[in-house]
């Protein structure tokens, strides 16, 4: 098993704990608006790039629906991951930063909060595997639940961005688009450097659950989110676990995997 990343704050107990804790809350609020704001900002950027240059049509072309896909989440995990370190590279160590260059300094990271150290192991598939099948089991129970709320709707079809009839090399751009980009970036993003940042503030709990209604938000529709929230809490605890996102992003390749078989292949 890969070394623990030693993301843990220091222990406390009781009031103390929670106070010291509660501190912290506006960083976090700041972690967690810039992973929504700049995920979105990468799409309009990238989006609105292709409809000047190609117009609105070219999105009905799975091809250009993966660029798409791929240039939004490059362009999201570069502002947040890489480029607070390429603009602050220069900056004088004896003179204070400007409130923008803070906010700036606030996004820097290194391999191991990323969760990107050391290479995966047969571990790390063992585990996904394990995972998988939990999470099919508390994400059912979960779904149970929601259920009896009437305005929940549990049937409701995701928008994947991609036509549900897709044949030959359409269906091979949807694959790589939703099973390969997606996992990776999501997990680079979200249970990289964003679980990466707040587990240093909070503790365990707090951390998992406050990343993953995150990232159940972003994915939009309800059911969608209940879904998505219960598949980060296992993403979330196989980070925690071995200290890296290689666990994860296997996981969530099973899952994003196991959907397009059934939409593409089945016609579920």
């Amino acid at each position: 098993m890969q070394s623990s990343i030693s993301l843990k704050p220091r222990k406390e107990k009781g009031l103390q704990r929670f106070f010291n804790q509660a501190k912290n809350l506006p960083l976090i609020v700041y972690y967690l608006t810039s992973t929504f704001s700049i995920s979105f900002l990468g799409e309009i950027i990238v989006g609105y790039t292709i409809i000047y240059t190609l117009g609105y049509d070219a999105f009905k072309t799975p091809v250009i629906t993966t660029l798409y896909t791929a240039l939004a989440y490059i362009l999201a995990f570069v502002i947040l991951a890489l480029l607070p370190s390429l603009i602050l590279k220069n900056h004088d160590p004896k003179k204070k930063l400007n409130w923008v260059q803070k906010l700036i300094n606030l996004w820097k990271t290194d391999k191991k909060t990323l969760g990107l150290i050391d290479l995966p192991t047969s571990l790390d598939i063992l585990l996904s595997l394990l995972s998988f099948f939990l999470y099919v089991i508390v994400s059912g129970l979960i779904l149970d639940l929601f259920k009896n709320l009437p305005w929940f709707q549990a049937n409701q079809v995701q928008d994947v961005g991609f036509s549900r009839y897709l044949v030959g090399f359409d269906r091979i751009f949807a694959f790589i688009s939703l099973v390969i980009l997606a996992p990776i970036f999501e997990e680079l993003i979200f249970r990289g450097w964003l679980y990466g940042k707040i587990r240093k503030k909070v503790s365990l709990v707090p951390a998992i659950l406050i990343v993953s209604i995150l990232f159940g938000v972003m994915h939009g529709q309800w059911n969608v989110g209940v879904n998505v929230f219960a598949l980060s809490l296992f993403l979330c605890g196989l980070r925690e676990f071995t200290g890296t996102i290689y666990a994860s992003i296997l996981l969530h390749m099973i899952k994003n995997g196991l959907a397009f078989y059934f939409m593409y292949v089945l016609g579920f």
